[in-house]
């Protein structure tokens, strides 16, 4: 219908009543100005993936979905983790990715760690085909030829080769006794994620790989309630866990965030392999 691709009448009727998001037409011209998107995402921040031209990756509106923090931010830990996820930010993609980064932005122990999401950052590459595992930048200044450094600040710009920039967090990581999680959808790793995962080996650093059987993190109400879950529990569990037992396990730590229920009722479309709970990365 006509009236779903209105800016003033979508943004009334989403203020309403958030179901009406599903109406919205996510291909009208709308999602091209900056100031229907900012609106959109403080009311549903996965709506990001929707903007048009640069205002996905937009500081301003990435910083109302909640998907990327100020440096004005206090956190109450000193460690600082990194997220590897597949890029999540444009319409052909899941939100599988940005679902997980705003789960760990509200998690109770997990939201007090400063948190590096590649998919808000930098997206320029030194690589012509941006995660070809053959090139062999792995983010060190010495083989990366768009290692740039912000003037001031002298860390990652906008500028700067992705994978320099997420080696330069994963070696804070390491540094402050952090960790990198990363979030492996139910098609498997990403290419991208396939080199992240050399550059965690190569820095040492201690990696959880969240695994599942489902599209969803979690499932609610448009479920049967003996179906419900809220797999983003089970990786907020077994950091913690991490961390009560002095940070003395270092092997890559497989962690399910599934649905269980679902494998065992419903077999064949939700079964899954399980992991043994740690390997060498």
């Amino acid at each position: 219908a006509p009236m779903w691709s209105e800016k003033d009448f979508v943004m009334s009727m989403v203020k309403l009543n958030s179901g009406a998001f599903e109406y919205v037409d996510k291909q009208a011209p709308m999602w091209g100005e900056k100031e229907f998107v900012l609106a959109m995402v403080k009311l549903n921040g996965l709506s990001l993936k929707y903007a048009s031209g640069d205002l996905n990756q937009d500081s301003d509106c990435l910083r109302a979905s909640s998907l990327w923090h100020s440096a004005k931010v206090t956190y109450s830990r000193v460690e600082k983790a990194t997220l590897s996820v597949k890029f999540s930010l444009s319409h052909s993609n899941s939100q599988y990715a940005s679902d997980f980064a705003l789960a760990m932005s509200k998690d109770p122990f997990l939201k007090n760690f400063s948190t590096y999401n590649p998919n808000a950052w930098c997206n320029d590459s030194c690589d012509p085909d941006f995660t070809n595992v053959s090139h062999p930048c792995r983010g060190t200044a010495q083989i990366c030829t768009k290692p740039d450094l912000a003037p001031g600040s002298k860390r990652p710009c906008s500028t700067s080769c992705w994978r320099f920039a997420f080696r330069f967090h994963l070696d804070e990581s390491k540094a402050t006794n952090g960790f990198l999680i990363q979030v492996e959808e139910k098609q498997g790793l990403g290419d991208g994620q396939d080199i992240e995962t050399e550059m965690a080996r190569q820095v040492g650093l201690k990696v959880f790989r969240t695994y599942t059987n489902i599209e969803e993190l979690q499932w609610g109400d448009d479920f049967a309630k003996e179906f419900h879950f809220n797999g983003f529990d089970a990786i907020s569990k077994a950091v913690k866990e991490w961390y009560d037992t002095g940070c003395i396990n270092n092997y890559l730590e497989n962690v399910f965030v599934g649905n269980q229920i679902a494998a065992d009722r419903i077999r064949g479309i939700f079964s899954f392999k399980e992991r043994p709970r740690y390997e060498q990365l």
